[in-house]
């Protein structure tokens, strides 16, 4: 059953926020300053949901189980959030669109394709934007409206990281971390400017949140295009051919 207040449909669209970057960049540090300012729905790392499949993939029949896991927990994700925005409707009655931060998105994971491209081992990028482009279509997911993307200089990095202690070997791996960070910032330029936001993940947490938290609170309009365009974008620029 759905519940509405007057002139406020049930199904209000969300604002859905992407937060993106290379490890150690900050990214749950920020989502924790934007939770008290924001009052979001957090839907949580993949990691948090999960272990993550091994690695590396022999073949590419482990490459699309792998892909097809991470979908599978997006799904969760797209559930959850949805059940607790409704909650939040039917408690409230408030006509309000409600924030939504994904922490790390299926760019994440389309990006993580071109880095292990970087160390030869099987991937496969159009698969896996393929794969969530046609998710994304058919609302089994969530699509963002815009992204936040932080960014830190290596040194710093590795400071973090010597202080936190190391995630995956191979995501520390200066090539992937080059790679996952170059396909990145290619997708944000894809996107019209009001849909994404670049932040350096060396200033004040209070400063990044407000910075963030305006650019949040500013949003609207539909879901940016799909990450298909990535994997075509990509693959015409390494071919030479025009994009």
């Amino acid at each position: 059953m759905t519940t509405s207040t007057p002139n406020c449909p049930y199904d209000k669209p969300p604002v859905i926020v992407a937060i993106e970057g290379l490890c150690y960049s900050g990214k749950s540090t920020l989502i924790h300053h934007l939770a008290a300012r924001l009052h979001p729905i957090i839907a949580p790392e993949y990691t948090d949901l999960a272990t993550l499949p091994p690695w590396p993939p022999t073949d590419h029949s482990q490459v699309d189980a792998a892909l097809r896991q991470f979908l599978h927990l997006d799904q969760q994700r797209a559930r959850q959030v949805r059940t607790r925005i409704a909650s939040r409707v039917h408690a409230a009655g408030a006509c309000r669109s409600e924030v939504v931060l994904l922490d790390r998105s299926p760019l994440t994971l389309i990006a993580h394709e071109y880095g292990m491209q970087a160390l030869g081992v099987p991937a496969d990028p159009d698969g896996a934007a393929t794969l969530y482009a046609g998710a994304a279509a058919a609302g089994q997911i969530l699509t963002p409206n815009a992204y936040l993307y932080l960014t830190i200089p290596e040194p710093v990095a590795d400071a973090r990281r010597a202080a936190r202690g190391p995630v995956a070997a191979h995501l520390d791996d200066p090539a992937v971390r080059a790679r996952i960070d170059q396909t990145c910032r290619t997708w944000l330029r894809l996107l019209p400017p009001r849909r994404r936001l670049i932040l350096d993940g060396t200033a004040p947490p209070s400063l990044l949140a407000t910075t963030a938290a305006a650019f949040i609170t500013s949003l609207g309009g539909p879901p940016v295009p799909s990450w298909q365009l990535l994997a075509k974008h990509r693959t015409a620029s390494e071919s030479g051919a025009p994009s």
